[in-house]
């Protein structure tokens, strides 16, 4: 009986250590859900519209006019059949072509189902929406100009101008890239000549998509460059009823 004490007793020593072991291993973290929410068509104001990407002031008052007229939107193919009256007397719709499919802005929208007319939320988050449309941040220091044009309010023209001021050490290196306009004035690329964000783009530095990565060279200071028409346009272009694209 003696002799058995002291050999259970190892036993029980050599078997705590694998058991604590095993009681430390921590289980695998689980995915942080996505605090998106689907927009309720049927109850999302006008401001809340105007803050998704691809829906202009023009379109958020054209949806809440059908909305009025028909009481509310029972399914989000109705949005097909906005239309409005142009200068011109042709009509021209909101949200898709005459042939019923969608513009380029809106189908990125309908492709990430953002939209519903039942349940979901009236008020938009613009951080969790962005995040949502676009998973992967993109890193100003190697994102090609498919990846920065595919994000709202980056012209091509802006795009390259971003890739041709590589490298950046901070994202406050966008401030500085500039151009000359045809009327021989600085033009700002992301940012006001008093160095404020352009509204887009404040929106995809504070929702993560667009990020400073992969360097620790000090950022070029953009010299510069003539400009397209299309580009000058880009700090206050009035409204058209064409549809946007990226």
């Amino acid at each position: 009986m003696k002799r058995i004490i002291p050999v259970l007793f190892c036993a029980i020593v050599l078997l705590f250590p694998s058991s604590v072991a095993a009681k430390s291993k921590k289980a695998p973290k689980a995915e942080a859900k996505s605090s998106f929410e689907k927009i309720n068509l049927n109850e999302v104001s006008e401001y809340d519209l105007k803050q998704i990407p691809g829906i202009s002031a023009s379109k958020a008052k054209a949806l809440l006019a059908y909305r009025d007229e028909k009481g509310e939107i029972k399914s989000i193919e109705e949005l097909k059949e906005i239309n409005h009256e142009t200068k011109s007397g042709k009509t021209s719709y909101d949200f898709a072509t005459s042939k019923g499919a969608w513009t380029k802005p809106i189908k990125l929208l309908m492709d990430a189902d953002v939209f519903t007319v039942s349940g979901g939320v009236g008020v938009v988050d613009q951080n969790a929406l962005h995040k949502h449309l676009f998973p992967k941040p993109r890193d100003i220091n190697s994102a090609s100009s498919a990846e920065l044009t595919a994000l709202p309010g980056i012209s091509k023209a802006n795009a390259q101008h971003l890739i041709d001021n590589r490298p950046f050490s901070s994202i406050d290196g966008l401030k500085d890239i500039s151009y000359e306009t045809k009327s021989g004035k600085t033009g700002y690329a992301f940012a006001t000549s008093k160095g404020v964000w352009k509204k887009d783009i404040k929106i995809l530095i504070d929702s993560g998509r667009l990020v400073c990565a992969g360097s620790t060279k000090s950022s070029k200071k953009a010299a510069p460059a003539k400009e397209s028409k299309s580009d000058e346009q880009d700090d206050g272009q009035e409204e058209s009823d064409e549809p946007e694209e990226y």
